[in-house]
């Protein structure tokens, strides 16, 4: 705090001198180009005088420099004084009655003294914000240098690609190119053997022509006649024509093998760029990725912690343990290909077989047997799920979903309309998700949430939170965690949408930018870790 000699001195008035006439006496003027004080008098000849008439004169409180120091200005509070103090406590600029009536006993120093200091601070900030600027252009320079270099990277992948894919063609056309130029050469020598054929057949028929016009007048004398039918019966032996059929040359067409033509192709190695989609506030983000088995479509994920799930694979009679790391842990060989696939607690597993029939089958984990958990005649079964209440509720492929008790007994009916219902999630208190074919068309689907009896709370047609909209879509086996979101897998669109609990509006979760083929089935496991199995035998692990 200030002393009572320093407010005594702070409370003295101020006074200037006239630099032309060093008279104290109205000196209010300042001029800052000559940085001179002026008094009333003085300001006038100033403004006449040849070389200083255009000078920038100003009142002294508005001067902008005073030799190094600028002049304090005028205080708004008490007009007359000038703001000689500064208050630390209120950042303020004060004159020596608003010390005297406010600022006593506040920590305040004269002007000049803080002005010193914050002159200091000011340089020292310039010089950091240059810093940080010099910093930035750096950046953005080197931002750009690098994006430059990614780009030509990217353009030189991008030839090598289109290089590789002339060769494939090339490769393809000339294999092509010669099995065409053998269908011509076996199509010519045909054409050739049949011409001879023919024409060797054309000729016998003339000869035996001619052998047979005479016979026919040949009288009745037996002379004749025994020499006539020698003559026919050596030349019947002479004529014997035997044809060779060209054997039927058949194309045994070649399957496409993806994996072989993208390991000849090349393949793209870049690190995990996948960008963070919001959903419900929490970041997304790929965990792992991997094949389990390539070109064999996943058809079920059955999670059993947040490392590992069991899968249903196209063609495949058994299920595969599988961690997040794509290791393959332990195989279980059934006498059926599993369909659908959910947990009974820990302990079992229920699922469908693939194609679909009546029955639901449960396996025992602990001694890996396989029982009939239910025959639900004559519906086929198209998928299951499980509530909170251990009741597992089978789509029929009727719009009616049979729902069973642990014992496989089938206790009520949930009817959600007239359409037919293809997959089924249950979600909390009661709540169904369920997939309904709407059209004709195999991929005119729509998601409708339902309550217990079957009355439908909510309907999702495609709209998604960009604005835009869905249109066809090949929705496939979905899952939800437990927040009830849902997660929609879209084969023919090639994304994993998001349906939130109360939202209308889906959020794309994975699209076929992050390198998805063809999404056929989700699964979310006990951390809400997000499976999602494709139709190439590709898993991808989100972590949400």
């Amino acid at each position: 705090m200030a002393s009572n000699r320093s407010v005594r001195r702070g409370q003295e008035p101020v006074t200037y001198t006239c630099a032309l006439c060093d008279s104290e006496d109205g000196v209010r003027w300042y001029c800052n180009d000559c940085q001179e004080n002026l008094c009333d008098r003085c300001k006038e000849f100033h403004k006449r005088g040849r070389k200083t008439k255009n000078d920038d004169v100003v009142s002294i409180g508005e001067a902008n420099r005073h030799g190094d120091m600028p002049v304090p200005e005028v205080c708004k509070l008490h007009p007359g004084k000038l703001c000689d103090f500064y208050c630390s406590d209120c950042n303020l600029l004060i004159c020596s009655m608003c010390l005297s009536k406010t600022h006593r006993h506040h920590n305040w120093k004269r002007f000049e003294d803080e002005f010193s200091i914050k002159k200091q601070h000011f340089k020292e900030h310039m010089t950091a914000v240059s810093v940080k600027i010099k910093y930035f252009k750096n950046e953005t320079s080197e931002r750009h240098r690098i994006n430059e270099g990614f780009n030509d990277n990217i353009d030189t992948m991008r030839k090598e690609v289109n290089s590789q894919r002339t060769k494939l063609k090339a490769e393809v056309d000339y294999i092509a190119d010669a099995i065409l130029a053998e269908l011509l050469a076996l199509e010519k020598e045909e054409s050739t053997m049949h011409k001879k054929d023919c024409q060797r057949s054309e000729k016998k028929v003339e000869e035996l022509t001619r052998l047979l016009e005479p016979a026919e007048l040949t009288n009745t004398s037996s002379v004749s006649l025994f020499e006539t039918e020698r003559s026919l019966r050596t030349t019947l032996y002479d004529v014997n024509v035997k044809y060779v059929s060209p054997k039927q040359p058949s194309f045994v067409t070649g399957g496409i093998d993806r994996v072989l033509l993208t390991k000849m192709l090349g393949e793209l190695h870049h690190e995990n760029q996948y960008e963070k989609t919001d959903i419900d506030s929490k970041h997304v983000q790929r965990l792992s990725k991997f094949t389990v088995t390539p070109q064999n479509i996943i058809l079920g994920i059955c999670p059993v912690d947040d490392r590992h799930v069991w899968l249903s694979v196209h063609q495949f009679k058994g299920l595969v343990l599988i961690n997040r790391k794509g290791v393959v842990i332990e195989t279980v060989k059934l006498d059926f290909c599993p369909y659908r696939t959910i947990m009974v607690g820990t302990t079992d597993i229920l699922m469908i077989s693939f194609p679909c029939s009546t029955f639901v089958y449960k396996l025992s984990l602990h001694n890996k047997q396989v029982t009939t958990f239910a025959d639900i005649r004559p519906h086929e079964i198209g998928d299951i799920s499980i509530n909170e209440k251990d009741e597992v509720f089978v789509s029929t492929g009727t719009p009616d979903i049979v729902v069973l008790n642990q014992s496989g007994t089938i206790v009520r009916k949930v009817t959600t309309g007239s359409e037919t219902i293809r997959y089924v999630v249950c979600l909390s208190s009661g709540r169904l998700c369920v997939v309904q074919k709407v059209g004709e068309s195999f991929t005119d689907k729509e998601i409708k949430i339902t309550d217990e009896s079957g009355t439908v709370i909510q309907t999702w047609t495609g709209e998604l939170d960009n604005g835009q909209k869905v249109g066809s879509k090949q929705l496939c086996k979905m899952s939800c965690d437990k927040y009830d979101r849902v997660f929609v897998p879209d084969i023919s669109n090639k994304q994993v949408y998001v349906l939130p609990r109360n939202g209308k509006q889906a959020v794309c979760l994975l699209d076929r930018r992050h390198g998805v083929v063809g999404p056929s089935a989700v699964g979310v496991d006990t951390c809400g870790n997000v499976w999602i199995g494709c139709v190439d035998g590709t898993v991808h692990v989100m972590g949400l």
